[in-house]
């Protein structure tokens, strides 16, 4: 990973630049600006950004369900132009750090079947499938459920 990278939670003037990240990885399934507004500001969500030169390069949602031993890792998403620097292993290291200051056990996940990077990404983090939801995405995929233990 190049230098110091900093992360840093959203902000409501982020809100263009997260749309269009959005917008590029994740094509037809990509959040609208209403959703990421409300995650970006009003939700009980931990939103993360990291930036080079004021561009954001890369984010992760962290949702807290009251009662529960999962920290749900609801959205991860890197740059195209930035890939390959290590910013998705830092976000989620940070997610396990924030997990286990919030007494939390598990980080979980959904990712596309059809998304081999990321599923190799998450199994190089120690996670594990633990099901799966059939047809979950629009194109057809198969959602795979993850879960790493952290602590």
């Amino acid at each position: 990973m190049e230098g110091a990278t900093q992360i840093r939670q959203a902000r409501s003037q982020d809100l263009e630049q997260l749309l269009h990240l959005e917008e590029l990885c994740f094509n037809e399934e990509s959040f609208s600006r209403q959703q990421l507004r409300y995650l970006s500001t009003r939700a009980k969500a931990d939103f993360l950004l990291t930036e080079e030169a004021g561009e954001i390069t890369a984010f992760i949602v962290l949702l807290k369900r009251k009662n529960s031993s999962g920290l749900r890792i609801y959205s991860l998403a890197v740059s195209p132009r930035h890939r390959g620097k290590g910013l998705a292993r830092l976000l989620l290291a940070e997610a396990g750090k924030r997990a286990q200051t919030y007494g939390i056990s598990y980080l979980t996940l959904e990712v596309s079947a059809f998304n081999e990077p990321a599923v190799c990404l998450y199994k190089q983090q120690g996670f594990e499938v633990f099901g799966e939801r059939p047809a979950y995405y629009k194109n057809g995929s198969k959602a795979l459920l993850m879960r790493k233990k952290v602590g």
